[in-house]
């Protein structure tokens, strides 16, 4: 029985070891008209967040700080297309995941804290 208990131990460990819970958008945008455009740079910027009584990939029913993530992401392009003196950003990729230090926080403080990071690409283009 204590074989068994130390087994079933050892795989959820493991389990949690390999494990990241991940969301993923690419390239969506949504327009009448696009003008032509003429690409000016490309980015990739990590985003992370400190999100509170939840899971750290937003996988809980009762996330109380969820939409934190998209201002910040929101924020992170913006702050991209100003850099490369741009008119809008294009082609752009949200991987949003929870890395196994985050999950290790998130259990060890009963999801009161969920951590979470969001890498960012896309390119920054202007208008012609």
């Amino acid at each position: 029985m204590k074989r068994l208990g130390r087994i079933i131990g050892i795989l959820v460990f493991v389990g949690f070891v390999v494990s990241c819970t991940t969301f993923q958008l690419s390239g969506i945008q949504k327009s009448k008209a696009t003008p032509s455009y003429q690409a000016v740079g490309q980015f990739e910027v990590t985003v992370v967040v400190h999100e509170f009584l939840g899971g750290p990939g937003g996988i809980n029913l009762v996330n109380v700080t969820a939409t934190r993530m998209d201002d910040k992401i929101f924020n992170a392009i913006s702050r991209e297309i100003d850099k490369f003196s741009g008119d809008a950003a294009v082609n752009i990729t949200v991987e949003y995941q929870a890395t196994f230090i985050d999950l290790l926080l998130n259990a060890l403080t009963g999801s009161i804290y969920a951590p979470a990071h969001a890498r960012v690409t896309g390119t920054v283009v202007k208008y012609q």
